[in-house]
């Protein structure tokens, strides 16, 4: 064999003389292709003829809802304050939907839950450019600007004394516990922040969402919440103080929304002896619809999966249909460095043909999306060079050769082709149908201790419970981690079955 590279080239010899196997091989390529277009041509989606949505400063989809109280101010300036409480509007866990009980999401972002502070904005017109130092229900102080940046303070509640502060373009924030004590948070810089600017105090308090997941769909429901804040203590400096302002900066539909729930006005603005009592309802932060359109675009890897899967066996069990098994351990008696050559070739090869198909599929069948509605403003208009989709590639493409490698050695260890098949198949897809049948986070539990977990490599989006699909539920990285546990375990029983079972 002229050592382990000798090895090599025999199981790569193996491999692609029979004509079947190539062919096989570069059909999962063509699978993976092709059925990413014909999904990609099938599927639509009128996310920007119906915005529920504004656009940023960055171009991207937002959600800008609140209670503003204001005023222009011209150049540098200081505003401070004392937060002296926030009431949150307390929801149950659980409400009755279409469709049955919906349970509720817990969103751990920080740009959720009830929020009241000092913000600098361009206008009072949803989705203009801002900075905000506020204290969040849920996780205490924080410096936020634009949708995106993101600085927490301290985790501290009200009161707390905030402190927001305009030098040019820059905008620096700082808080304190008793008024006299500060401690900077941060600064930012917005992206278009005019000469004259609103300044002012602001109450959020973000919608509750309740979702039901089952019998291979998803239901989601916002729930309008409103949140109580006084504000007292309030000090502008560097500009003449005016008039303060009310307005209510409105996310498209919230009104709709309240009307159709019979709810109460969502808004209000009081003041006595110089505390101001301000309620506010909406959400400030971004909002990508759950729909991913990079993972829309690979479809067709679950086809390239069932043709490599077909190979994976094959290559195992034809050595023992033929009795060729016997040639290859006389010729390398240590049978594990056989299974390491095969692991190897077998791997590296269907890695490969994957990785070709899912970029070939993606660069196809991106484009077709895009006329079908994954466009922006409400979908981003990814590149194949960023980092996120260079990700879902390489790992979907692992995802696809460990399964190849997983069928191999149970090949090895049944020794049957069809059974061998079969079985990798249903470890695959049978969870995949049981997961989207389930109610609620079980499918979670399921994607995090079966094959099926895998998929969840095609995501470019972070895990989300409002999607059908079980895979949703869990990150890219979990998802190949299974995977290649299974394969890791499937290869050491095949190795001992190999040293203990005779040929």
């Amino acid at each position: 064999m002229n050592g382990f590279g000798g090895l090599l080239r025999a199981e790569w010899v193996k491999l692609r003389s029979v004509n079947r196997w190539v062919i096989a091989l570069f059909g999962a390529a063509v699978l993976t292709i092709g059925i990413s277009l014909l999904g990609a041509t099938a599927s639509d989606t009128d996310a920007n003829a119906k915005p529920n949505f504004v656009v940023g400063p960055h171009n991207d989809p937002v959600a800008d809802g609140f209670s503003y109280v204001h005023q222009p101010v011209t150049g540098d300036v200081t505003l401070t304050l004392k937060v002296g409480s926030l009431s949150p509007q307390e929801e149950p866990s659980r409400r009755s939907g279409p469709n049955g009980d919906m349970e509720k999401l817990d969103d751990p972002s920080p740009w959720n839950a009830a929020s009241a502070g000092i913000m600098l904005k361009d206008g009072a017109t949803s989705g203009a450019s801002y900075a905000a130092v506020f204290v969040n229900s849920e996780h205490g102080v924080r410096l936020q600007s634009d949708f995106r940046t993101d600085i927490a303070g301290k985790a501290a509640q009200a009161p707390q004394w905030l402190r927001l502060t305009r030098t040019g373009n820059v905008v620096s924030a700082y808080q304190s516990a008793d008024g006299s004590t500060w401690e900077k948070i941060g600064e930012v810089t917005p992206v278009h922040l005019p000469a004259t600017a609103e300044i002012g105090f602001y109450v959020s308090s973000s919608p509750t969402l309740y979702v039901s997941r089952g019998a291979g769909g998803s239901s989601v429901g916002a729930h309008l919440t409103r949140s109580t804040a006084t504000f007292d203590d309030i000090a502008l400096t560097g500009a003449t103080p005016g008039q303060w302002q009310t307005d209510a900066v409105k996310q498209p539909g919230a009104e709709e929304i309240r009307i159709k729930e019979g709810a109460p006005q969502i808004t209000g603005f009081s003041e006595s002896g110089g505390t101001y009592t301000v309620i506010g309802a909406g959400r400030i932060g971004p909002q990508d619809p759950g729909d991913d359109p990079v993972e829309a675009s690979l479809l067709g890897v679950i086809a390239g999966i069932m043709a490599l899967i077909a190979v994976g066996v094959l290559y195992a069990t034809s050595e023992y249909r033929r009795g060729m098994i016997r040639t290859t351990f006389a010729a390398e008696p240590r049978r594990g460095r056989v299974l390491a050559a095969k692991t190897l070739v077998l791997g590296g090869t269907a890695f490969v043909l994957s990785l070709v198909g899912v970029v070939a599929g993606y660069l196809i069948a991106r484009p077709a999306l895009r006329k079908s509605g994954f466009a922006p403003p409400a979908f981003p208009d990814e590149s194949i060079t960023d980092p996120v989709v260079i990700r879902v590639l390489l790992l979907s493409a692992a995802f696809m050769a460990l399964l190849a490698v997983f069928a191999m050695a149970v090949g090895i260890l049944l020794r049957h082709s069809a059974g061998a098949i079969t079985l990798t198949i249903v470890l695959v897809i049978l969870p995949i149908i049981v997961g989207s049948i389930l109610p609620g986070t079980l499918p979670r539990l399921l994607m995090y201790t079966t094959l099926a977990g895998g998929m969840a490599t095609q995501r470019a989006k972070p895990p989300t419970l409002t999607l059908a699909e079980p895979w949703a539920l869990i990150g890219p990285w979990a998802g190949i981690g299974v995977v290649a546990a299974y394969t890791a375990v499937a290869l050491g029983l095949a190795w001992w079955s190999l040293r203990r079972r005779d040929v």
